[in-house]
Parts: structure tokens; C-alpha cells; sequence
């Protein structure tokens, strides 16, 4: 019986590049232990996880970025909200790769195969790290979305900003400077624009009725391995989140590239607050972004995140164990 079923998705960035010489590769990596899905639509990611259970995989390799791990999470525990979801083992064929970053795989989709079935054939336990998913409930889909970052306001509007331009690292890079300067020269431009909402931490209304952004994430390190939480992230149980008002951006900007690896606590007046929750509620966001994945509105809409259940994923810096 195969172990291991690989989704691999055609349209990522990495992917797309080379498509067959890609798919070919994870295949020969895998050799017969793996059950290898080319899902092009939702459709087809919900046929092959159907598969996979029916064959008893416990390991699930997702070839793609950010987005496409998402995707295929939230199909998994939509399907099966019951069952215990397999071992993660995220291949970095995407735009955005955070969570290989976060998991400490800093090869390639083929080289991280050749480390799992290794570990598998010599009988090894496999290393794993555990991370906690966020349920987003939004009313607009039937189903709820599981993810591990959530932004919205000034880094949504970045983050489309920054698609429109190519995608990269050089780029991101350069819009990072470039928005930067943007704040000291012009900051009543839209990329700063307040949102507009109520929010409620743990279902405790904070005062203020606007923000510049809010980013909530059950990961450690961020892209670029920012790491931005300064309180414990508890999978299952608490994710972090940053909350920011453009008064505090302006007059803290000079601090945040300590910041972005050390984190700042929490500003005594509210106008910045980095904590741990069980929940946050944003009434009348219009528009945000989950695993780089954007999601707009043309009205304003409740979105509740809440803590989702726990994952393993397989790490080089994680404890070994048996799967």
C-alpha cells in the first residue's frame, strides 16, 4: 500500500515553468511510493483527496505555493472534518513559498522527495514540526477556508500591487522600499488608506473603528523569515496577530526593521497590539488575502477568524516521529 500522494498543481509559478520536466521529476524522486494527482480546479483537488483516503495515504505532498497548500487543506478537512489529517509535506513550486520557509526546507520540491522517502526507506521516524491552521468563516462561501496567514488593509492592497507588477523577490524587495519612502513622501496615498470596521479580539470589541492593517498567522517566520509575534503561537488553540493604526506606522516606521525579526509589543494606547488569540471578527472588511490568495468584496462583509485544528509538517528541524 502507497504512503505518500502527491497534489501537484500545474499552474503554480515554479510549475508552470517547466511543467512535464517538473511532474516527471517528483515521480522518479518518489518512485513507486507515491500516488502522484495533477488537479487543475477544485474539482479535481477534491477526486484526488477522495483517492488518497480510499487508498490510506498518510502523507500528503503538495506541490505549489502558499495558496495551493491552503486550498488542498481546507478541501481535506472539508471532506473529512472528522479524520486525522495526514502528514504535510509542502514542495516549493509556488510565488509564494512561506510555509517551506517556516518548515525549514530550503531545497527544492525534488530534493525535499528524496529527504522523505529516504527517511521512509531506511525506516527512520520522520521529523515534523506541529503549526495550527485559522478557520476563516466568511458568509460569502459555503464552506469555511483554513489558512495560515490573513491580512487585509494596507498589506491586501500591497500584495495585489505587488501581482500586478510580476512577482518575485527582486520586486517584492523593490515595492518594499519603494512603499517605504511612499509613507515619508505621500502618505495620503490609497495604499495607506484607513479600513473602515469593527473589530473584536477574543469577542471584545477594541475602541478604534479603523486600522491600516491587521496580519494574523499561525506560522513562526513570515516571508523573508520575518519573525513578528513577540506572544506564544499555540497550535489548535491561539495564532498571532498584528494590529496597526496609521498614527502608530508613521511614528514607528524607523523601528520596524528590528521589528520585522524581534517584534514590538504592544503600544500602551491600542494603536498597536501584537498578541495571541482564539478569534478575531473584522465587521465591514472589503477585502482580504489568505495564503497569497485574494479574495476581494465590493461591500463590506464580516469575517471571523478562529484557532483550526492542528497539523503536522514534515521538518528537518522538527522531532522525529513515527507516521
Amino acid at each position: 500500500m502507497r504512503r505518500i500522494g502527491v497534489i501537484f498543481n500545474p499552474f503554480a509559478y515554479i510549475n508552470r515553468k517547466g511543467t512535464e520536466r517538473q511532474l516527471y521529476r517528483i515521480k522518479e524522486a518518489l518512485d513507486e511510493s507515491a500516488l502522484v494527482c495533477v488537479t487543475k480546479n477544485e474539482g479535481d483537488i477534491h477526486s484526488a483527496l477522495k483517492e488518497f483516503y480510499k487508498e490510506g495515504i498518510t502523507i500528503l505532498g503538495i506541490s505549489g505555493g502558499d495558496g495551493t497548500i491552503s486550498a488542498v487543506l481546507s478541501s481535506y478537512i472539508n471532506l473529512f472534518a472528522d479524520k486525522e489529517l495526514p502528514l504535510v509535506v509542502p514542495l516549493k513550486g509556488g510565488t509564494m513559498n512561506m510555509i517551506t520557509g517556516d518548515a525549514g526546507l530550503r531545497g527544492d520540491q525534488i530534493s525535499v522527495c528524496k529527504d522523505l522517502l529516504r527517511c521512509i526507506k531506511n525506516r527512520r521516524q520522520i521529523p515534523t514540526i506541529e503549526r495550527g491552521l485559522i478557520r476563516v468563516i466568511d458568509p460569502r462561501y459555503e464552506y469555511n477556508k483554513y489558512a495560515f496567514t490573513w491580512v487585509d488593509g494596507f498589506l491586501y492592497r500591497f500584495t495585489k500591487w505587488y501581482y500586478r507588477e510580476g512577482g518575485g523577490v527582486g520586486l517584492a524587495l523593490k515595492l518594499i522600499l519603494k512603499a517605504a519612502i511612499t509613507s515619508f513622501t505621500n502618505s495620503s496615498h490609497d495604499l495607506f488608506d484607513d479600513v473602515e470596521s469593527r473589530v473584536y479580539l477574543n469577542d471584545e470589541k477594541i475602541p478604534f473603528e479603523s486600522h491600516l492593517f491587521i496580519l494574523a498567522a499561525s506560522v513562526k517566520r513570515l516571508v523573508f523569515g520575518f519573525r513578528v509575534f513577540t506572544e506564544e503561537l499555540v497550535p489548535g488553540k491561539k495564532f498571532g496577530m498584528l494590529y496597526i493604526r496609521l498614527p502608530y506606522f508613521r511614528k514607528a516606521l524607523y523601528r520596524f526593521p528590528i521589528a520585522l525579526y524581534k517584534g514590538l509589543k504592544s503600544d500602551a494606547k491600542g494603536n498597536f497590539l501584537n498578541q495571541s488569540l482564539q478569534s478575531l471578527t473584522v465587521e465591514g472588511n472589503k477585502g482580504y488575502i489568505i495564503d497569497g490568495e485574494v479574495h476581494d468584496s465590493d461591500k463590506a462583509i464580516d469575517i471571523r477568524l478562529e484557532a483550526g485544528p492542528k497539523i503536522r509538517i514534515f521538518s528537518p528541524e522538527g522531532v522525529a516521529g513515527f507516521v
